[in-house]
């Protein structure tokens, strides 16, 4: 009998105390054996670079209880929140776990219900120019299903429950209300704060943020070189303007004469700051702008992402992640990493090479060839 998982989607930028917090939660209400995260690479699903990279971040995952780490592509991160859930879940159901852990603002909602069925919505507000994606998409849930959904913890847990309807459904949800800090909280607070607040710190050179971190992730923090799209602006401008307007037009989630727009701004924008403010509409957020910018620096096509096929490449694990693996190796129906081969950089992982490819040139890291496991015996030497 293989033992007991408990899954989180997580990011980690950087693994903080309400992570922490979260995993502890999991655990104790799961009894899980086996602690699983399916981790973002080196992109989030804001469409942003992970301020610290992978290798990083699996070291602070595995040295605060996580036994498996395995990672979700840009490919696949970097999407809207229902693609994003949907991509991860398929790992989640691929590693054979038995629950999935989230954060939420409303812990006490039942979210398995919305596993029950899975929702179809159409209607007008798809169609008005003047209403993001999001804001079109809360209303007809709102109109059609009764379902209101204002905070993002919420929002991705509902997503994840309708990825289960669709492909997993013997999983079970494991809501856990967020602690302390709002998912966009600018403040630090004594113990636990949100990402935003502690990258906001850490760019800052206040050192106040340590009191919301476990001590081996403000290890890993003060000696590893952090990223924000700042550095990759050089590298974008110069994607945008190598680019013809055709080539632009079939990068992926590039729509409604986008190119054109973001063609002539690079020109004039100084810094990424400014040309993310200077492309702003009404009708586009700043996540789905930043994902559009990624998937440009990327170069990635609509072709690419529909060509993905998922894979389980394990970026780090302890002892425990090690004998879960191979309790379940015989019915893994994805092909299993834990090495990066000259085939598997080729083929199977050449999107996220590609990925990994543009933070080395930023950070000077080799990000996948010659990479392997990081094993929790490596982190104590």
């Amino acid at each position: 009998m293989k033992p007991t998982a408990v899954a989180i989607i997580a990011e980690y930028v950087p693994f903080h105390n309400g992570h922490l917090y979260q995993l502890q939660q999991a655990q104790q209400r799961t009894r899980a054996e086996t602690t699983v995260a399916i981790m973002s690479g080196n992109w989030t699903q804001r469409g942003e670079p992970a301020i610290f990279d992978k290798w990083t971040r699996t070291k602070m995952a595995l040295a605060s209880g996580i036994d498996l780490v395995v990672e979700l592509p840009a490919v696949a991160t970097v999407q809207p929140a229902h693609l994003f859930a949907q991509n991860a879940v398929e790992l989640v159901q691929a590693l054979d776990c038995d629950y999935l852990a989230f954060g939420c603002e409303h812990a006490d909602w039942d979210f398995n219900q919305f596993t029950q069925q899975q929702v179809q919505l159409s209607g007008a507000e798809f169609a008005d120019r003047h209403l993001s994606f999001p804001e079109a998409f809360q209303q007809a849930l709102q109109r059609e299903e009764g379902i209101e959904l204002t905070e993002p913890n919420d929002t991705l847990g509902f997503w994840y429950a309708q990825a289960i309807a669709g492909q997993a459904d013997h999983l079970q949800l494991v809501p856990i209300k967020r602690q302390v800090s709002g998912h966009q909280d600018h403040e630090l607070h004594a113990t636990i704060s949100s990402g935003t607040a502690i990258r906001k710190a850490l760019l800052a050179h206040n050192q106040n943020y340590l009191t919301s971190v476990p001590e081996s992730t403000a290890q890993l923090m003060a000696t590893t070189q952090s990223v924000t799209w700042e550095q990759y602006w050089p590298y974008l401008k110069y994607a945008i303007n190598s680019h013809s307007l055709a080539e632009l037009r079939n990068i992926y989630q590039m729509t409604e004469g986008l190119e054109h727009r973001i063609k002539r701004i690079a020109v004039v924008a100084r810094s990424f700051t400014e040309f993310l403010e200077l492309i702003k509409t009404k009708r586009y957020t700043y996540p789905r702008l930043q994902r559009l910018c990624t998937d440009i620096l990327l170069n990635y096509q609509a072709a690419d992402v529909a060509n993905y096929q998922p894979v389980l490449r394990i970026l780090g694990m302890s002892t425990a992640g090690q004998r879960y693996l191979h309790a379940i190796k015989k019915r893994l129906t994805l092909p299993l990493i834990t090495t990066a081969t000259r085939s598997f950089l080729e083929n199977e992982i050449q999107l996220e090479v590609r990925a990994g490819l543009i933070t080395e040139m930023v950070t000077g890291v080799v990000q996948d060839r010659r990479r392997s496991v990081i094993r929790t015996e490596a982190i104590k030497e």
